[in-house]
């Protein structure tokens, strides 16, 4: 008559690549005619294996979530009207800026006398633009092309997050007035020059170049 043993069947969940493993131990009576002996001898061997199993395991770390890379179209407009200049200089509204009209580097507001170098500048302009990404994005609640993204982030940087968020622009947007909401950067085109806001060709071709930005249907 067949001797029955209680034996440990071991079973391995292996999680792909992310390196876990589960072990189940559970016990079935099982029919065998081997001595124990050998029996004990095939659970050490494949106790074995599976601690040499579990050694190779390699714990693969969880990316965590990127966000997504700054527009290459709001960097480009944003270049092209501010320029680049390596030494703090007084910008229009009387505020020292430096880089691509940087007021600020590091969250510290640029002094008369600091230089930065072409990556910094570049890097920077980066940062705060991701920033004020993710501040309209908690404003606008309409849906939003790659390139309506960036006519608002480079109008945004110019003028500050905060007006743009409390605009007519914004209202008409998430209004679901695009064309009206277009229409609104053009207003946007005027500097406070001691006390007084005059209108600035070189503001008036920014915002006709980002309305026309945002107006692009591809992208």
């Amino acid at each position: 008559m067949l001797n029955k043993y209680l034996n440990r069947a071991i079973i391995i969940t292996s999680l792909g690549t992310l390196g876990f493993a589960t072990i189940s131990l559970a016990e079935n009576k099982i029919a065998n005619k081997e001595p124990d002996t050998l029996k004990d001898i095939h659970i050490h061997r494949l106790e074995h294996r599976l601690a040499v199993n579990l050694k190779n395991l390699e714990t693969v770390p969880l990316k965590s979530a990127q966000p997504k890379p700054v527009s290459i179209h709001a960097i480009n407009i944003i270049k092209e009207f501010e320029g680049f200049e390596s030494q703090a200089y007084i910008d229009t509204d009387g505020r020292p800026v430096i880089g691509y009209g940087l007021a600020n580097i590091n969250n510290k507001p640029v002094e008369i006398g600091d230089r930065i170098t072409l990556d910094q500048a570049e890097a920077e302009l980066n940062r705060q633009l991701l920033k004020i990404q993710q501040e309209l994005d908690q404003t606008v609640k309409v849906k939003l092309s790659d390139r309506q993204k960036s006519a608002l982030a480079s109008l945004a940087f110019n003028v500050g997050v905060k007006f743009i968020q409390d605009s007519t622009l914004v209202s008409k947007l998430n209004a679901g007035d695009y064309h009206g909401a277009a229409n609104e950067f053009l207003r946007w085109d005027k500097a406070n020059i001691r006390g007084s806001y005059l209108q600035l060709p070189g503001l008036t071709r920014r915002r006709q170049a980002e309305r026309q930005l945002f107006l692009e249907q591809n992208g």
